[in-house]
């Protein structure tokens, strides 16, 4: 071994190269410092902020809360605004605002009480301008006819679509009933099967419209034919439906005479 320098390829000793490590002082060098940037002139524009996230929807309550209160009771009743006068308005307009009025009334009206919710026009222009109407309706054969009724005039339905409409009219009939439908059912109800002269003569009037009523909310329903007596009248009884409405058994379970306290 040639002593501690290693050796060239010719024999001769290498020369000595500096080491990275030999530049390195004895402890280790401190990381450079970070320049902080320079504050920017005060002509230049400030940099743009990060975007924020946005704010949360305000809570529906809270969005209620800030609604204003409700108006008193008594400007709810005041006086509403004339309606504009109609006598300029082309016929067309008048046709339409006459026929709204019809369909929501619930009884025939008179040209006096048209003639006072169309300011401007006569009551004997309206009553000539709805029997025009009613003309016209018959002509183009429309579901509903303007009829005069009681001095006044009404929109209904047409005969011959009885059969149509009494189907949507069995379902909406009000279900609360009268007393004449109470005490027709009571008879039907204790004297079953019985004929409709019987319960006319306990009752002392016509029943024919009250059991038309009770048979259209099934509470009553033919059962035969009285073969004993003449003319084979029709012998009406209860349904199941009756006695379902009224959380009975059957028809004797039905209260007796000396429940009443007779």
């Amino acid at each position: 071994m040639a002593g501690d320098h290693p050796l060239s390829p010719d024999g001769g000793p290498l020369p000595d190269v500096a080491s990275p490590l030999d530049a390195r002082p004895d402890s280790e060098a401190a990381p450079a410092a970070v320049a902080e940037p320079e504050p920017a002139p005060a002509g230049d524009a400030a940099p743009p902020e990060a975007p924020t996230a946005p704010e949360p929807a305000e809570p529906v309550v809270e969005q209620l809360d800030r609604l204003p209160p409700p108006a008193p009771a008594g400007e709810e009743d005041a006086p509403l605004p004339p309606p504009p006068d109609a006598a300029d308005m082309p016929p067309r307009e008048l046709r339409a605002v006459v026929e709204a009025l019809l369909l929501v009334a619930t009884k025939p009206l008179t040209p006096k009480r048209l003639s006072e919710c169309i300011p401007g026009v006569s009551e004997g222009y309206l009553d000539g301008f709805l029997a025009g109407m009613a003309a016209r309706f018959d002509h183009e054969g429309r579901g509903w006819e303007l009829m005069r009724i009681a001095n006044g005039w009404q929109l209904l339905t047409r005969r011959v679509h009885h059969a149509w409409v009494r189907q949507l009219e069995r379902k909406e009939l009000p279900t609360r009933l009268t007393r004449g439908a109470l005490e027709t059912l009571a008879i039907v109800a204790y004297k079953q099967p019985v004929p409709r002269g019987i319960i006319e003569d306990i009752r002392g009037v016509q029943c024919g419209p009250v059991l038309r009523q009770l048979m259209d909310l099934r509470l009553v329903q033919v059962t035969g034919r009285d073969e004993h007596a003449l003319g084979r009248p029709l012998l009406y009884g209860t349904t199941e439906s009756f006695l379902n409405r009224f959380g009975l058994g059957s028809v004797r379970d039905l209260p007796q005479k000396h429940e009443f306290g007779a």
